[in-house]
């Protein structure tokens, strides 16, 4: 079984991703990332994730389906859903699950950090941050 306080990061765009990536191992939490909903699927059934950090629009999903059967592995993981549309566009999917937060594109890093740090207390995890180190 992996960490407990692993971040899965879904994200299509490998820059954006890498960004990500940099961001989250500079800023102390445990991560693995994909660029797929398959990819995601097989990690989270590897290493439980407690959050996930998905796209909403995937290759080969879209984020209320990958939300869907990342909840049939673990019914508690926290969703923080990113897309390059606003909240209003993707609404009517997302009301169907269950998410933390919805990041619209591009967001400030302070917004992430926020949306990551109530998801993993949502999650009943608290994640090692840079700055309580």
């Amino acid at each position: 079984m992996g960490s407990k306080n692993l971040v899965l990061l879904v994200e299509d765009d490998a820059p954006l991703r890498r960004s990500l990536e940099k961001y989250l191992n500079t800023a102390g939490y445990p991560f693995r990332s994909c660029s797929t909903a398959a990819q995601a699927l097989t990690l989270a059934q590897e290493h439980f994730p407690r959050v996930v950090v998905l796209e909403y629009h995937l290759p080969d999903a879209n984020g209320c389906s990958l939300v869907k059967k990342l909840n049939l592995v673990d019914p508690q993981i926290a969703a923080i859903v990113l897309s390059e549309f606003n909240f209003q566009a993707v609404a009517g999917d997302l009301d169907r699950v269950e998410i933390q937060t919805f990041l619209q594109k591009p967001f400030d890093l302070v917004d992430f950090e926020a949306a990551l740090r109530s998801a993993c207390l949502e999650s009943g995890k608290i994640v090692r941050r840079l700055d309580s180190c």
